[in-house]
């Protein structure tokens, strides 16, 4: 996985000592889901999903990364039409040999099934790929810098997600229950009464039985607490 584009950040922003910190925490991020996606076991995995099980994501985030996705591609499909249609390998048909492709071109935005006979040997998820005389190339350029790209704007929507939850979480209000799905989490603050609620990614796993619908949790020192009733 080439990460040339970070390197280049980093030296432009050598001299402010800020920006160089957040260029190498992008470049941390980043290194560490390269290697993820590199590793055999997630080879099953797609993208956004590899991401995802790096780093705590709410619903909405999650959203929005995979929309980045499909963007990024069709942007880099729209710059290098002369290559013909850009192949995305995006996920396995479960139970199957067939995969899923996403093929985006000059009028064409589709996802096909692809069997895995008719793919590039040593192809993997999240690879892009081209097609030659009838027959799928990987295009490792294309695949470089795709990943690249999402892989930052995914690191940006994070960083959002997480500034937001901080604002949220303020010591001493109190928050409802609002929606408790799949372990997935949703407060809003009845102190200060905003008109939005969030999903708290970060909610302690010790309590999550507990935080059922209508229950409520105190916010002290850092830490959730469940008001007793």
């Amino acid at each position: 996985m080439g990460l040339e584009f970070l390197n280049n950040l980093k030296k432009n922003l050598s001299k402010n000592e800020t920006l160089s910190n957040i260029a190498d925490g992008i470049q941390d991020f980043i290194t560490e889901v390269a290697e993820r996606l590199n590793d055999n076991n997630n080879n099953e995995l797609d993208i956004v999903s590899i991401i995802t099980s790096e780093k705590k994501a709410s619903l909405t985030s999650e959203n929005s990364i995979m929309k980045a996705r499909d963007e990024i591609l069709k942007e880099y499909a729209k710059n290098t039409t002369e290559e013909g249609d850009l192949y995305f390998i995006f996920n396995k048909v479960k139970g199957t040999d067939d995969y899923r492709v996403i093929q985006m071109g000059e009028n064409i935005d589709k996802t096909i099934t692809v069997n895995s006979k008719d793919l590039p040997q040593n192809s993997n998820l999240n690879q892009v790929m081209r097609l030659k005389d009838g027959k799928f190339e990987l295009d490792t350029v294309g695949t470089e810098k795709v990943q690249d790209k999402i892989y930052e704007k995914a690191e940006e929507i994070l960083d959002r997600q997480d500034k937001k939850l901080q604002d949220y979480r303020k010591d001493g209000h109190i928050y409802v229950v609002t929606e408790d799905k799949n372990n997935r989490i949703f407060l809003w603050d009845t102190t200060a009464k905003p008109d939005f609620e969030i999903e708290e990614v970060n909610f302690p796993e010790n309590l999550l039985n507990e935080a059922k619908e209508g229950n409520k949790f105190i916010y002290k020192n850092g830490e959730y607490e469940k008001i007793s009733e």
